[in-house]
């Protein structure tokens, strides 16, 4: 998942950043709401967990644009020092799925998140979401930062393939029978053709937050990649 944490305290958001990348989450921080909102015009977020109280723009702000361009779907948590029922309630109406108080528990805090993914999950079985990318499997629609990507229906299935074997060695025997699973006649040189189309496409050298690799007398590997 690739998580945008909007916290201007430094600390503490190198502290949340390792708590997440610990558990395989990609992490982008800013230090501003602006910023954050900046970066959502190129590149899109899985998850954010924002400060109640920035330096340039309220939280509030930044989630109305997460709804309004982002959609309802994405979980937003707000950590907050605002701690009243009243608060809260502000905060949960304004449409956040969360909101965890200041100072952080931390164990807690990664039990809410592992929550919250679980319940994105089961919502949209059919999603799959790595760094940029986001596949929708019902719809057989693809997406790189937000735009559409035109895939054929092979470049589909085998980034449907890669995507849902995120680091493991994916022989070109298994891609094939996989994904040309009744055609004999192809060989494993098609399964070559294809990958290098797809990490065109889709930025697979890790533009995209995903690097697909080629591994020597085996086939390929599909990594996530931290972002500078």
């Amino acid at each position: 998942m690739n998580f945008a944490v909007v916290e201007d305290s430094r600390s503490q958001a190198e502290v949340l950043k390792a708590l997440l990348k610990s558990e395989g989450h990609q992490v982008e921080v800013f230090a501003e709401g602006l910023a954050c909102l900046a970066a959502l015009k190129t590149r899109t977020f899985d998850f954010f967990i924002i400060d109640w109280m920035l330096p340039d723009i309220g939280g509030d702000e930044v989630l109305k644009y997460i709804r309004e361009h982002c959609g309802w779907e994405v979980p937003v948590v707000f950590c907050t020092g605002r701690t009243t029922e009243e608060n809260a309630a502000d905060i949960l109406r304004l449409g956040a799925d969360d909101f965890i108080p200041k100072p952080i528990r931390y164990m807690e805090f990664m039990a809410r998140i592992e929550t919250l993914l679980r319940r994105r999950q089961g919502a949209r079985p059919g999603m799959l979401r790595f760094g940029n990318i986001e596949l929708d499997q019902t719809a057989r629609r693809v997406k790189l930062a937000g735009l559409n990507v035109d895939l054929t229906q092979r470049e589909f299935d085998l980034a449907v393939f890669f995507l849902s074997n995120v680091g493991r060695v994916l022989a070109r025997e298994e891609l094939l029978a996989s994904v040309w699973v009744r055609d004999s006649e192809i060989d494993t040189r098609t399964v070559d053709t294809h990958a290098s189309r797809l990490r065109k496409k889709l930025a697979l050298g890790g533009e995209s937050g995903l690097m697909l690799s080629s591994v020597y007398g085996q086939g390929y590997r599909l990594d996530t990649v931290q972002q500078d």
